[in-house]
């Protein structure tokens, strides 16, 4: 490591307690966190869900199968802070240094390590899925905790519920501590831990003794070994990013480009509830998407990503109309979240031995589609499987270039708000505590944005067998979101047990339910639109 990153080595100033310094990556998200600190939420905060289901043993009761489970889901998440300790760390302002410190505190003795257990994981039997539950609009914790969810037992998952018990997990996390591959990865490392609990292999979780420090996570700019400084050649496409930023932001042929914006409802200052909303596919039309893109060297995402384009411009002209008369092209612009991983040096490019990290980035270009603003009914196809085409040159454009890492501190760095540090203040209450900041307006001219988790089922395994051959643990539902407080529309995409799925997380201050859904729907039609016109 070269002395420029000594400040991103974990060191231990006091006994017991570890610190470094964050990178750009962690920042971005720390100082989104703080920028929307007057909203009384936490902006991009993880949610990751997961669904698992255990069968009951031979004479044994479904409510001694069900404390089994919960018993062995404690060992489990002690198992797997022993293993991946950056969960248990957090971001704080360091007054004194003047500077956003990461830390992370040891707790070698038992008691202190159940209480940390009894604090961080939260068993809810409110009668409510965890689905249900992350709709509710759950206040976000300030470290990262497990909520055990107990629906129902008519609730189905997987088809099936008969001789089974089930739990819903709800992982939330501030968004500087692990971003969504890293959460839909600590799942399956939570899981590989409760499998060996349930069949014996692990009857205790492996206490803490101070030794897991050994394996607390680096930055991102140690992770994947940056170069301190950028070359004169970064430098210079370092601007020439930034130029062309600002240039597909304003129109570049006078008047005749409009700027496509999500439609959201006006009036409120304030956002409410983080929701989410999901489409599923059916096997079938999993199957059959796959058929139709393999030729053309296409994936779903990129699919997807079209038809967001596509869809966005027919509800915006639908809902605005046209305000501006003289515009010819209707202009979408947005970016793609890129998971880094595969740059990151071993051991850091295994996401299983190092999920809570900040591991990926923005695409340094901004992605632009311009469509025409007449387009004939029978002429969408033609124009989807164009779309289509730009869409995988550019994912493509942005995997292969080679230089994209050594630009990730920097991208990330412009993406960053200036904004002023926390001061300690007295409340009402006449405790001292963090100031807060003034909420920030709505953002008038909202996007929407798409991050693919791919196939999850090569993250997290379906099902997880015994020796002698019994299937012990299955997983079903998981999916990751970030707390929606804008104006826009995030989407998700992933694929498990051969069913993609098509996700939005949105805020219930400017969008309702049925209007998410309505685009969610219209992208799966626009999708299928061009699959079946491919036969």
């Amino acid at each position: 490591m070269t002395a420029i990153y000594d400040r991103y080595a974990w060191h231990e100033p006091t006994p017991g307690v570890w610190i470094r310094d964050i990178d750009e990556a962690e920042q971005v998200y720390t100082s989104l966190m703080r920028y929307s600190s007057g909203t009384g939420k936490m902006h991009f905060a993880i949610t990751g869900h997961l669904s698992l289901t255990i069968a009951t043993q031979a004479n044994e009761s479904p409510k001694a199968a069900a404390t089994r489970l919960d018993q062995s889901l404690r060992t489990a998440w002690l198992s797997l802070r022993n293993q991946n300790p950056t969960i248990a760390s957090r971001v704080s302002y360091h007054y004194d240094l003047g500077k956003w410190q990461k830390k992370y505190e040891t707790v070698t003795d038992g008691i202190a390590q159940e209480a940390w257990v009894d604090n961080t994981l939260n068993f809810i039997g409110n009668g409510q899925t965890g689905a249900e539950w992350a709709n509710s609009d759950p206040p976000a914790p300030k470290i990262a905790t497990l909520f055990v969810l107990k629906p129902p037992s008519s609730v189905e998952v997987g088809g099936n519920n008969s001789g089974t018990i089930r739990r819903d997990l709800v992982f939330r996390c501030p968004h500087d501590i692990i971003d969504g591959i890293g959460t839909l990865s600590l799942f399956d490392n939570l899981l590989s831990h409760l499998f060996d609990s349930l069949t014996g292999n692990k009857s205790v979780a492996r206490l803490l003794d101070g030794n897991e420090t050994a394996r607390l996570s680096p930055p991102f700019r140690v992770a994947a070994n940056v170069p301190p400084t950028p070359t004169p050649e970064q430098l210079a496409r370092l601007d020439y990013i930034e130029s062309q930023k600002q240039k597909s932001a304003v129109s570049d042929a006078g008047d005749t480009i409009e700027h496509l914006i999500v439609p959201f409802r006006s009036g409120p200052v304030l956002p409410q509830a983080h929701q989410r909303v999901s489409v599923a596919l059916s096997p079938a039309q999993t199957t059959a998407l796959l058929a139709a893109v393999k030729p053309l060297g296409v994936t779903p995402t990129h699919a997807f990503h079209a038809a967001i384009a596509l869809v966005l411009r027919d509800v915006y002209l639908h809902s605005c109309g046209l305000p501006n008369q003289n515009a010819k092209t209707a202009r979408y612009t947005n970016y793609i979240l890129c998971n880094e991983r595969q740059v990151c040096k071993p051991p850091y490019n295994n996401p299983k031995a190092h999920p809570a990290a900040i591991y990926h980035s923005i695409s340094s270009g901004s992605l632009t589609v311009d469509m025409p603003i007449t387009v004939q009914e029978s002429e969408k196809n033609r124009l989807f499987a164009q779309i289509l085409i730009q869409m995988r040159d550019y994912y493509l454009s942005v995997r292969d270039d080679k230089e994209h890492y050594a630009l990730v501190p920097y991208i990330w760095k412009t993406a960053t708000p200036d904004i002023l540090p926390p001061t300690i203040v007295m409340n009402e209450s006449g405790e001292l505590e963090e100031d807060t900041l003034p909420p920030p307006p709505p953002n008038p001219k909202p996007s929407v944005s798409l991050s693919s988790m791919g196939l999850i089922d090569k993250i997290i395994t379906p099902d997880r067998v015994s020796q002698d051959g019994k299937v012990v643990l299955k997983a079903y539902n998981p999916w990751v979101t970030g707390e929606e407080l804008g104006t826009g529309l995030g989407l998700f995409l992933g694929t498990f047990r051969s069913q993609l799925e098509i996700s939005a997380a949105y805020n219930s201050a400017w969008h309702d339910k049925v209007g998410v859904e309505d685009f969610l729907r219209k992208c799966v039609d626009a999708v299928f639109g061009w699959v079946d016109s491919q036969v």
